[in-house]
């Protein structure tokens, strides 16, 4: 019962630290203005993200691929944001009297405008509360990209395994698969993000729509 009770405390001390380095990281950027995932800034988010692990982040701190965790943020963040190399967060500077469209998460309002191919603009309106909420939701996609890369990159990332440059050929050609050629694929998927065929069967499904089948893999 004490060892447990210890754990217990242990564990809400880790928590309270990685919150506490959290709100700091994301206090400097507010100074900064800018930051970027890959640098010091960005190496904080992860690992307090990382060591706090949120409920709604799932299984974030395994090796495998968290995809409740996918379906969470992608349901909070416009879509599109995932290709996109800069990411600003603004007031509201009028789009909505401009030729952009609003893209608006299906469980967040908020508006999100696809500058031009490499820039997503998102207005806040509720404060720091939201940039908080987003640069979270970033995080947590920068931990699962680095999580798949691990897995596909062969000899420091000159050369991929077999199952990404099948799944990239499709992708970037944008080729028509049947329905025997999605099956490979998600077996393919599966063993790029340490999920079982079923499991990837399921979020498949969950990103499919009528209009585009394929969201998951595109």
């Amino acid at each position: 019962m004490l060892e447990t009770k210890n754990i217990e405390r242990t564990r809400a001390q880790e928590s309270t630290n990685a919150i506490e380095k959290l709100y700091i990281s994301m206090r400097h950027l507010f100074s900064r203005g800018f930051y970027k995932p890959m640098g010091i800034s960005g190496e904080t988010l992860r690992k307090s993200l990382l060591q706090l692990r949120p409920e709604i982040y799932g299984s974030i701190a395994e090796d495998r691929a968290e995809l409740n965790g996918l379906i969470y943020i992608i349901e909070r963040l416009p879509e599109g944001i995932e290709e996109c190399q800069f990411i600003n967060l603004t007031a509201d500077e009028g789009y909505k009297n401009s030729h952009f469209e609003a893209i608006i998460p299906p469980k967040r309002r908020r508006n999100c405008y696809r500058i031009d191919k490499d820039q997503m603009n998102i207005e806040i309106t509720r404060g720091r509360s939201e940039i908080y909420d987003i640069l979270t939701h970033l995080t947590f996609l920068f931990i699962e990209s680095h999580k798949i890369q691990a897995r596909v990159s062969l000899n420091e990332g000159e050369d991929f395994i077999r199952e990404w440059k099948h799944l990239e050929d499709i992708v970037l050609n944008r080729k028509v698969i049947s329905e025997k050629e999605k099956e490979v694929l998600i077996v393919h998927l599966g063993n790029i993000l340490g999920r079982t065929y079923e499991e990837v069967s399921r979020i498949y499904k969950v990103f499919s729509s009528e209009k585009n089948p394929h969201k998951f893999l595109i």
